[in-house]
Parts: C-alpha cells; structure tokens; sequence
C-alpha cells in the first residue's frame, strides 16, 4: 500500500470535500464515504462540520489534512477493512478520537483507494495536531500495518539512501576517548548511543522503548513543554545525564518519532509518571547531599558512646561561639549607635584616639610652640627655616592631650 508521496495541509474544506466527492466515469462506482467519526455522509454536510473545528483555532491558517491511501493495482479491501486499517493508521499518526475525520473510497483502473480528510483542530480544548516528519512516519506506519493485516508488502524506503547509524552520533572528547582505553570499558556515552541504537531497531512504539531503557540501567527523563508537548529525552547512566543533544541528531525527538510509534493519549500519562518521578529522586538526592551527616566507620577506635559525646560537646561550643558572636555584634552597634547620637563625643574621641600616638604628640606641641594649629589655613603657615628634633614624653601626653584639644578649637 502506498501513501501520497506528501501529505498535504490546506486552508479550505469545501475544495478537498468536493474533489473526493466528485463523480467521475473513471470510476468503476461511485466515491463512498465507508468511515470516519463524522455525522454527515454529503459533502456540504461534512464540509459544514469540518468548518465548526476550525472555527475553535482562528489562528491556524491550514487546518486541513489530506493523505490517499492505495492498494496495488488488482487487489481490494471491503469497506469494513478499509476502515479497519485507516482507523489504526490514524491512532498510529497520533490524531484523537476527537479529531474529526472521513474515509472517502474510489475504485478506479489505477486501483482502489481511499482518502482521508482530517481536521487539525481538536473538537476538545482545541488542541492542534502538528505531525512532525509525518511523511516518514506515514511510510513506516504503513509497512507495520500491512504485517498486522496481513496485506501484500510492498518496498519502502531504499536503505542505500538512508544515513548510516553512527553519522549523526555526537564523539567522544579526548578525556573520554583516553578513559575508555584506558579501562578497556565503554564510555557513559558510548553506552548509551550503542544500546538506543540497538533497541530502535527492535521496538516499534514507545512504552516497549521505555521498558527496555529500564532493562539496561538508563533512565529517561522526558522533557514536557508546560502546554503539554513533547519535545524529547534525556538519558541518565551510571549517575550521568545525557541530553540528547549531547548524544547526537540521531537521538532527538524528530528522529524517535520516525522510528517509535507516539500516542499522546496512551503515552503521556507514563511520560508525566516518569518526569514526576525524576524530579522526586533529584529532590530527596539534593537534600542527603545537603545534610550533615556523622560517619562512625570513619573513626575505628572510637566506640558509639564516645561519638555522641564528642558531637555534643562540637555542638555546645558552636553554640557558645554563635552566641558570643551574637553579644559582641550587639555591643558593637550599641557603641556606633551611642557614638552617632552625640557628634561632640565623637570627635572628642577620634582626637583621643589620634593623640595616643607618640609622633603625633610631639607634632603638635612643635606646632604648638610655633603658635600654629592643625586648623590654621597652610596659607598661614610659615616657612621653616631650621628643623628641630623632638622626642616625645609620654609623662606629658595628658596635658599635651588637653593643650591640643583647645587649640584645635581654634576658629580661623
């Protein structure tokens, strides 16, 4: 069975309706609608319908869809088979229940076929079916469900033209080339790009997928956009996690989805168990790792007893120290405090300060004995014609402190 070499997507009903509809002599009977979930079987009744679904998404410019499905020229479905495999292949395509939807069958010299016209539009909540690399999907859906009806199989994609499975893997750094030669073991990535690789070509639909990642130690964590989209996996081996970028183009979710069957409505709710169930383990890994924890095999000698003892000693002095530290912080802003309120005091007490040093005493009873003070203007100042030496006398700070206190005052 063969698909249109394109699925097509359109912005009007009324011509595609009218086209499967249409009489034609090289139709060996007349075009007949055999399935669907549609009330209306004349094209102006389902033309009608399709337009209530768009209607619910003004903003989606096609909300057509259009794909023929052919048998080889001389064989023939029942209308009953029709509808069989087309209903399968649209679940399959990732289309709803509630997607609205026509199966259209023509039987003509070419060889009978049907079409199918679907809406984009979801008749609950609106949701759009966007059907990413549906084409290559669409072929290899087709190829599944020719085995499980047991219709003629008929060649699909040449092999020769498809990429060789390590083109698009992403390779190894130096760091982790020279480490996996160096043990003689596999890489973390080199693991999981072999056995993805391996079970894509042995499972088929999504949950199996999970199931055997499980099966060899990898953990998936599926990346949920907050509309609800699916937008790939990460991978976690051996405590590593992996995005898929990391691994290479060939692990993305554009290219999972040609080789794993996605029902959004069977799917979804073991992808959500799955993220919930990752972002749980992170949360309880995050708190152990933060806690302080008390390892007795690290001291050998050291019995249970003395252990406890030992950590509730550490314990009084950590408090003793945190309430010191408390005191000594509210005494200290007691003093700025106190000190700020009255600026008289202050200065009294930076003056203090800097007369407890001994060559600032001896410079100010030279300046002093000059007649001069720290607040003269330098305009004032004479020039110093000899230099004498001073030595100070720590007997006289007291009365050195006070002359210089009032001679500080001294207004300009």
């Amino acid at each position: 069975m063969k698909g249109m070499q394109k699925i097509k997507r359109g912005k009007c009903f009324t011509g595609v309706v009218q086209y499967a509809l249409k009489l034609g002599a090289h139709h060996k009977s007349d075009p007949l609608v055999v399935g669907g979930n549609m009330l209306g079987h004349s094209a102006a009744d389902l033309i009608a319908e399709f337009n209530v679904s768009a209607s619910l998404r003004a903003d989606v410019s096609k909300p057509v869809w259009h794909n023929s499905l052919r048998l080889p020229q001389g064989e023939s479905l029942t209308a009953k088979q029709w509808v069989s495999f087309a209903d399968d292949y649209m679940n399959r395509m990732g289309f709803s229940e509630t997607h609205l939807r026509c199966y259209v069958m023509h039987d003509d010299e070419a060889g009978q076929h049907i079409h199918i016209i679907a809406s984009r539009v979801d008749l609950i909540g609106g949701e759009l079916y966007l059907g990413r690399n549906e084409n290559l999907s669409s072929t290899r859906i087709i190829q599944e469900l020719e085995k499980s009806h047991g219709l003629t199989l008929t060649k699909g994609p040449c092999p020769s033209h498809s990429p060789s499975p390590t083109s698009k893997r992403k390779k190894l750094s130096r760091n982790e080339q020279q480490k996996e030669k160096r043990e003689q073991v596999p890489a973390p990535k080199t693991f999981l790009q072999d056995t993805i690789d391996k079970l894509l070509a042995t499972t088929n639909d999504l949950p199996s997928f999970i199931e055997a990642l499980a099966e060899n130690g990898i953990t998936p964590m599926p990346n949920i956009a907050s509309s609800g989209r699916m937008n790939g996996f990460s991978f976690e081996y051996s405590g590593i996690t992996f995005k898929a970028s990391q691994l290479g183009k060939n692990y993305s979710w554009a290219t999972l989805q040609e080789k794993l069957r996605y029902e959004p409505q069977r799917d979804n709710p073991q992808l959500y168990a799955l993220k919930a169930s990752f972002a749980k383990n992170n949360e309880h890994s995050s708190s152990e790792a933060n806690a302080t924890l008390i390892d007795t095999a690290s001291i050998p000698e050291a019995s249970e007893k003395d252990v406890i003892t030992r950590t509730q000693q550490h314990e009084h002095r950590i408090e003793a120290t945190e309430t010191n530290e408390a005191h000594s912080s509210i005494d200290t802003e007691l003093k700025v405090i106190g000190l700020v309120r009255n600026k008289d005091s202050l200065m009294t007490a930076v003056i203090k300060w800097l007369l407890s040093i001994p060559y600032l005493q001896a410079l100010a009873k030279l300046l002093k004995d000059t007649g001069k003070t720290f607040l003269h203007r330098k305009s004032s100042f004479s020039v110093i014609n000899t230099v004498r030496s001073a030595e100070p006398n720590f007997n006289t700070s007291k009365e050195i402190s006070q002359d210089f206190v009032k001679s500080s005052y001294t207004p300009l």
